[in-house]
């Protein structure tokens, strides 16, 4: 049976916390790879509870009740494009001598396949790479994942593998196993399968995906370019792997990933909320990735509450209605009143309930930011500021190359969103940092 050892690379950037933050599509293949016949070990190197239980976490790795948590985290020297930039920089995950212990433990792999994410993580990912060539010089690396797909150029000129792997795994993947071990191999899409989160050798919390894709067509996110159409899973097949994973792994909180989670409710959400009511489980529920309030109801709310969602996220992104049609009119404020209203009778506080607005979009003054996050504080809910990051492909790509302050184009380190690279003027450092204390006042 052929052996792969799938990695989930070091983070490298001016910050970074475990909001409920896994490989999910590193996951998915591992699980997909499973199915197709491989033998599949996973290394995790942001993944610092390196035993089988709480108690073997290191005593400095503090952690909060739902999973959330601090990664280890190591000084290192900055990338020379940052040089000029005050803030430290980090390696998040374990540290080197750990990594490379976990590598030489591992039994011989015939191939190792690297995930990559944020197109500006990527000198984590060369690092990796870099410790992967030194224990296992002759092995066939092959990367895929977002920075590759976006930026498969870039990728080829800085990441030493044997493949890039762009697009989804299902479609690209199998060719590069035929060239490697001469025989044909097909994969299960996401959509198909659990994830491999029983690779863990311990977990704090556990994720869902239940669908990729997104119908809206919003100008700063290339999830709809990425996959233009919703793929969903049987509701049966999330129920059950949510069941799995509380019972059989043993998590007491849960993560959605899913962009377009309530879409469609009566199809999808709602059948979910009632198998997993009736499964009669103990599990928190929690959505990170911001929720669209449009198919907020009351019947929605209400078996939210009931199913134990607790930590819930919602994307408004503006509170201006002509920046909000400019950038695709997903939401406005007249949507999240009507929200929170059923969220309150739910039971929920509207305190409870986060709203995602986007910060340092080009052309957006500071005081139209301001704005937005008074006309959230007034509705009673809590505003957190998303920092905008200029993402290759989108449509709002352009602009922000127009009022860039750097060269994002060509040095992808600068298309972090804590840089706030096509800033308007006037959100200076200060004012942002005004900004943040707003919104938790």
């Amino acid at each position: 049976m052929p052996r792969l050892l799938l990695v989930n690379p070091w983070i490298f950037d001016f910050a970074a916390y475990d909001f409920w933050l896994k490989p999910i599509g590193l996951l998915s293949l591992a699980e997909s790879l499973k199915q197709a016949g491989f033998e599949i070990e996973l290394i995790d190197l942001t993944n610092c509870a390196s035993g089988v239980s709480a108690d073997s976490r290191p005593a400095r790795l503090k952690r909060l009740s739902d999973g959330r948590g601090k990664f280890l985290s190591e000084i290192i020297p900055k990338p020379e494009p940052l040089k000029k930039i005050p803030r430290r920089y980090k390696r998040y995950g374990v540290s080197q001598a750990q990594a490379e212990e976990w590598f030489r433990k591992a039994q011989k792999p015939d191939a190792i396949l690297l995930g990559t994410t944020m197109t500006y993580w990527y000198p984590g990912y060369m690092a990796s790479i870099e410790l992967l060539r030194k224990v296992f010089p002759q092995t066939p690396i092959i990367a895929g994942g977002l920075y590759v797909t976006l930026l498969p150029e870039h990728a080829r000129k800085n990441l030493p593998v044997d493949f890039l792997c762009t697009g989804d795994y299902e479609a690209s993947l199998p060719l590069f196993l035929q060239k490697i071990f001469s025989k044909t191999f097909s994969l299960k899409s996401p959509e198909q399968i659990k994830l491999g989160l029983d690779l863990y050798p311990y977990l704090d919390y556990g994720i869902v995906l239940s669908g990729r894709g997104c119908p809206f067509r919003c100008k700063y996110c290339v999830s709809w370019k990425l996959h233009p159409n919703l793929k969903r899973k049987p509701v049966e097949m999330v129920v059950e792997e949510i069941e799995w994973q509380g019972r059989a792994l043993g998590v007491k909180n849960i993560a959605f990933y899913d962009d377009a989670l309530l879409l469609n409710p009566e199809q999808h959400i709602l059948l979910i909320l009632e198998g997993v009511i009736r499964k009669n489980l103990n599990i928190k529920f929690h959505t990170p990735n911001g929720l669209h309030l449009k198919p907020v109801s009351r019947e929605l709310a209400e078996l939210m509450k009931r199913a134990g969602f607790g930590v819930i996220r919602f994307g408004l992104e503006t509170a201006d209605k002509n920046r909000q049609k400019t950038l695709g009119a997903k939401a406005y404020l007249d949507d999240l009143a009507k929200a929170l209203e059923y969220l309150e009778q739910a039971g929920y506080s509207r305190r409870e309930i986060g709203i995602y607005l986007l910060a340092g979009l080009p052309g957006q003054t500071a005081e139209e930011i301001e704005k937005d996050v008074r006309a959230v504080k007034k509705l009673g809910a809590r505003p957190y500021l998303s920092e905008y990051s200029p993402i290759p492909g989108t449509e709002l790509w352009q602009e922000a190359i127009a009022s860039a302050r750097f060269d994002f184009v060509n040095e992808p380190l600068f298309q972090n969103c804590s840089l706030l690279a096509s800033a308007h003027p006037s959100l200076t450092p200060q004012k942002l940092s005004y900004l943040r204390a707003l919104c938790k006042e």
